[in-house]
């Protein structure tokens, strides 16, 4: 690598907190036995994290929405599973301790069984913590056992920094996210760490900054070239042509902009969100026509 993680987010982060910047300079061995030793995997596990903290500016999840509208916006019906209504939203605004409770607490019984946090005030006390933003009773017992810290005793524990990479890189390696940073699959990574696409623009932008930082100089200048060639990539661009891309493809197995303006062109016709990302709305519709095409031949 070109640069180390902490040199790196210095300059792209410059608000970074102390205790994450301490971390990162003590990082070295964590990072080694977590096999984050290429460009590629640095910059998506730091896209990731700073992503997740604000620029490594927040250490614990911020509960204290004053606007009944924003809180709303976030946490209301049809939005997250905590489906608050206006009229909670305008109750439970400014009150960071209730609104954790009932959006991650026992006030929100799938969420609260899902995080562990079974105990009253679990949902402040177990709220987003960390590089990742561990949350819940039960990620903070389960990264604790792995990591040999009590997190779940001392949450606290998860922000300092002779601890706050651990959680993180742990996470991360449970995940297998190494594999997914060698093939540069960022939507991969998010979906794994976050459950959905949540900032999934952000993420990008982060990485954005941080891949030219890290690359290494014999290495093509852009990520997407440099990543290792992936098979459903490979029978994403057969599919493509099969199915008329023009200019057809190169089936290297790198998600490249050729590959993502045959995806968004695709996507224009089958009438779906132009976004060049070929999820599974986009694949099934793939897989759908091909067997048209296929079943007429």
């Amino acid at each position: 690598m070109a640069l180390n993680a902490l040199d790196a987010v210095k300059r792209v982060a410059p608000r970074a907190a102390q205790n994450y910047l301490l971390a990162l300079r003590d990082g070295a061995a964590l990072f080694e036995r977590h096999g984050i030793s290429t460009g590629l995997r640095m910059a998506h596990f730091l896209a990731q994290a700073l992503h997740e903290t604000g620029g490594f500016t927040v250490l614990r999840e911020n509960m204290n929405y004053g606007l009944a509208s924003r809180l709303f916006e976030i946490f209301g019906v049809n939005r997250h599973s905590a489906a608050l209504t206006r009229d909670e939203a305008q109750r439970l605004a400014g009150h960071p301790e209730e609104i954790a409770e009932r959006v991650y607490g026992l006030g929100n019984a799938r969420k609260s069984r899902e995080l562990g946090n079974l105990q009253p005030g679990d949902g402040f006390k177990f709220r987003g913590n960390g590089v990742l933003q561990t949350t819940g009773r039960l990620h903070h017992r389960r990264l604790g056992n792995a990591c040999g810290v009590d997190f779940e005793s001392h949450p606290d524990l998860v922000t300092a920094p002779e601890h706050a990479l651990k959680p993180a890189l742990q996470e991360w390696s449970e995940g297998g996210l190494n594999a997914l940073a060698d093939r540069n699959d960022l939507r991969g990574i998010t979906r794994r760490i976050n459950g959905g696409f949540n900032g999934f623009e952000d993420r990008q932008l982060w990485f954005d900054k941080l891949w030219p930082l890290f690359k290494d100089p014999a290495a093509p200048s852009e990520a997407w070239a440099a990543a290792d060639a992936d098979e459903q990539v490979r029978q994403l661009q057969t599919a493509l042509n099969d199915l008329g891309a023009d200019p057809r493809l190169e089936v290297d197995g790198r998600y490249g902009p050729a590959t993502w303006r045959a995806v968004r062109e695709f996507q224009a016709v089958a009438g779906l969100d132009v976004d060049g990302i070929a999820g599974p709305l986009t694949r099934a519709q793939i897989e759908m026509r091909l067997a048209v095409t296929r079943g007429g031949q």
